[in-house]
């Protein structure tokens, strides 16, 4: 928790105050509005992560092939 808190106080300077309808512009910003807005940054950032690899679809069963049906 100490360190979310730091990090938070760390970006405080690099976050545009985007206040919600019912919330007053302030200069002075808490960690709650700068936790609000931080998703600004991550998106800027990027992700480490490769994006996910598509597996494609299967070919299904080959046409006329016979089917036999499961014992029961």
């Amino acid at each position: 928790m100490p360190l979310l808190t730091w990090e938070l106080w760390l970006a405080r300077m690099a976050v545009a105050d985007n206040p919600l309808p019912w919330q007053k512009p302030t200069t002075k910003l808490t960690p709650g509005r700068v936790a609000q807005a931080f998703s600004g940054i991550l998106v800027e950032i990027g992700t480490p992560a490769h994006p996910p690899k598509t597996r494609g679809k299967s070919p299904g069963w080959p046409p006329g092939k016979p089917r036999r049906p499961l014992k029961g």
